[in-house]
C-alpha cells in the first residue's frame, strides 16, 4: 500500500497560526485601498480621442480625409496617418493618400494634440484654406488645401 505524497504545487499552511496569518493578509489586500486610474501615472478612463464635455459643432468646412491615430508599439508616441481620401476630395486632388503622416497643421505640430483637437484645426469655414505639412514614403511636403462642404463632395460622387 502506498502512501499518498505530502508535497504538492502550492504550499498549506500546517499550523492554526499559519492559516490566521494567511486570512489577515487575504483580508489586508481586500481591504487595501484601490487607486483610480487618475492616480499614479494612469492614463484617465473616458474617451481617448479628448473630452466630450463642452460638445460643440465643428466648423462645416473639410477635406475629405479620415485620420488614423497609431503608435508603432504599445508606449510609443503616437503618430496621425491618413486612413483613406475622398476620390473627389480637395486632400485627394492635392495629393494626400493613404498612409501618409500628419505632422502639423497650419505650422502647429499636432505631437501632444488629441484627436478632436487635430480634427478641429483641420476643418474650418468652407472656401477657407489649411495647409498639412505631410511626411510622404519619400519626402516631408507642405499641401495647402481648400476646404469644401460635404454635401459638395456628395455631389460630386454622384455626378
Amino acid at each position: 500500500m502506498t502512501t499518498p505524497s505530502t508535497s504538492s504545487a502550492i504550499p498549506r499552511p500546517q499550523t492554526y497560526e499559519s492559516w490566521i496569518m494567511l486570512g489577515l493578509f487575504i483580508g489586508f489586500l481586500w481591504l487595501a485601498p484601490i487607486k483610480s486610474h487618475g492616480q499614479e501615472g494612469y492614463p484617465q478612463p473616458g474617451n481617448p480621442h479628448g473630452e466630450e464635455s463642452a460638445p460643440m459643432a465643428p466648423p462645416p468646412g473639410i477635406i475629405g480625409v479620415a485620420l488614423h491615430l497609431t503608435a508603432e508599439r504599445i508606449g510609443d508616441p503616437a503618430g496621425l496617418f491618413i486612413r483613406a481620401t475622398h476620390p473627389a476630395g480637395p486632400a485627394t486632388r492635392a495629393g494626400l493618400m493613404h498612409g501618409q503622416e500628419i505632422l502639423s497643421v497650419d505650422g502647429q505640430s499636432v505631437k501632444g494634440k488629441t484627436y478632436r483637437e487635430v480634427v478641429a484645426i483641420i476643418r474650418g469655414e468652407i472656401g477657407t484654406s489649411v495647409t498639412l505639412t505631410v511626411k510622404t514614403f519619400s519626402n516631408i511636403k507642405e499641401v495647402k488645401i481648400m476646404r469644401v462642404s460635404e454635401e459638395m463632395l456628395n455631389e460630386e460622387k454622384h455626378t
